[in-house]
């Protein structure tokens, strides 16, 4: 746009280029699209998340399978149902590490690890707890080398371990580690025991806890006690009392009782004849 103005006193003309400083009112049009791209913002933003929900949980997201390796005690469907899966659910929302967090909630699973395949397959790998020891509290539980306790996999079919008894805590959640001097000396004698150069694990039906701290074996077969004391027995020592014990059975003497609390000495009260024999 192009303006001339003519000076009154010199007479000489001024020219001015530019737009012109003032503006016409906004046309309807404008405005009728501008309120219709808002409502479209905001219908987009509340339906948004259930239209996501839906879309998730469509037939074709659906997760095909789920893979369990590792365990021997649970079922597959018991580490699922652990896993918080639900049965038909949509495998494209799946969070493994909150899966994984929840399985390590099992008293039963030390370990685990979860990944998937896209949204068709989730993959679940665990490393059950062993259990070494059977615990008599309130009721009969396992116990495993790390002292940490859980309910059997069947109460009517108990496996075959030595039973720890004499010691009572004031309150047990499955789940948790024990604690006390007690079953400490008791879980370290029953690792003594299962090493493969002693192996009497099998042999020995309970470990009794006495309350002056003395633990107390008992022999399955014939349920011969055999006093360990308070201190920590040797593997020596022991394999010295497993080759005493083979070498009486050899001869048919059956001992009343069988005491490890003497240095270089196993003491047994044979009841075919009074007195002691010193093995």
């Amino acid at each position: 746009m192009k303006i001339r103005v003519t000076g009154l006193r010199s007479g000489r003309r001024k020219s001015y280029c530019g737009r012109a400083l003032s503006k016409g009112p906004f046309s309807l049009d404008l405005v009728l699209r501008i309120a219709f791209l808002s409502l479209l913002v905001l219908v987009i933003i509340v339906k948004l998340p259930s239209a996501t929900a839906k879309f998730r949980r469509s037939g074709l997201f659906r997760l095909d399978s789920v893979v369990v390796k590792g365990n021997r005690y649970l079922l597959e469907s018991q580490i699922v149902a652990a896993g918080g899966i639900e049965k038909g659910a949509s495998g494209l929302g799946l969070d493994v590490e909150k899966i994984r967090s929840r399985l390590l909630k099992h008293p039963r699973i030390k370990t685990a690890s979860v990944s998937k395949f896209l949204w068709k397959k989730l993959y679940i790998t665990v490393e059950e707890r062993t259990p070494v020891a059977l615990i008599a509290l309130n009721e009969m539980l396992e116990v495993d080398a790390d002292r940490v306790v859980f309910e059997p996999v069947s109460c009517s079919l108990l496996p075959d371990l030595p039973v720890i008894s004499g010691l009572s805590f004031r309150r047990v959640i499955l789940g948790d580690t024990l604690e006390g001097e007690g079953i400490r000396h008791a879980m370290e004698l029953v690792e003594k025991l299962r090493d493969p150069e002693v192996n009497l694990l099998d042999q020995i039906s309970e470990i009794h806890v006495e309350k002056s701290g003395d633990l107390v074996l008992m022999v399955a077969k014939t349920g011969t006690p055999v006093v360990v004391g308070s201190q920590a027995v040797s593997a020596k020592k022991l394999q010295a009392f497993k080759v005493a014990w083979t070498d009486m059975q050899r001869k048919d003497l059956t001992p009343a009782s069988v005491d490890l609390r003497f240095k270089d000495q196993i003491v047994a009260k044979v009841q075919k004849q009074p007195g002691s024999e010193q093995l």
